[in-house]
């Protein structure tokens, strides 16, 4: 539905803009590389693929568990159905060998949990740290747009229901996507350099 008005806004500036062209300054955007291109968000990967390291340790620690109290359990299930044993041994084989399949029950239950909920932390940390970084790009773009006095800011990027971006053809000088990606990298690293600074913007 987004896209939709988005595409009869775009249809009734373009209609309009030779009557207006006075009143109009359009501009362009490519929102996908201004992600991408964002220093930012390469930081934000990097975190996020060594916290996922993390979590692949010890989930690795945990098979590692599994796999040698299953050898324990099938270990005591074969023992306690040799007849070679007494009675007594085959019985009290069998008694550990249930024992240990609860235990490995309990890992096996403990091991997907585990799964799940890093997997689930891991989708949180990354929406909410996309979000963070989408929302310093719109800043971005509303700095310029007021200071520059941009009428409307198109995102290039965006496409329709058939996949074809909204915006066709934009003449260079419009498109405004390397001066925001300047933008944001000079005030990131700014405050990459200036801890307080860095303090001060995630307030």
């Amino acid at each position: 539905m987004k896209r939709i008005l988005a595409a009869l806004v775009l249809a009734l500036t373009l209609t309009t803009a030779g009557a207006h062209a006075a009143e109009l300054k359009i501009a362009v955007i490519d929102m996908q590389k201004t992600f991408r291109e964002y220093e930012k968000t390469k930081t934000i990967e990097i975190k996020l693929n060594q916290q996922m390291e993390v979590f692949k340790e010890y989930s690795t620690q945990l098979n590692q568990q599994y796999q040698n109290l299953r050898k324990q359990y099938e270990s005591a299930r074969d023992d306690s159905q040799n007849i070679a044993l007494s009675a007594a041994e085959r019985e009290n084989k069998r008694q550990k060998a249930q024992q240990l399949y609860e235990s490995l029950k309990l890992k096996e239950q403990e091991m997907n949990s585990y799964k799940e909920s890093r997997k689930t932390q891991i989708s949180d940390m990354y929406t909410k740290l996309r979000d963070e970084v989408v929302e310093e790009i719109r800043k971005a773009v509303h700095n310029k747009a007021v200071i520059e006095g941009y009428t409307i800011v198109f995102d290039q990027s965006g496409g329709s229901l058939d996949d074809i971006g909204f915006v066709i053809y934009a003449q260079p000088g419009l498109d405004i996507t390397d001066d925001i990606i300047q933008d944001l990298n000079r005030g990131y690293r700014k405050n990459a350099n200036d801890p307080a600074g860095a303090a001060a913007s995630d307030k």
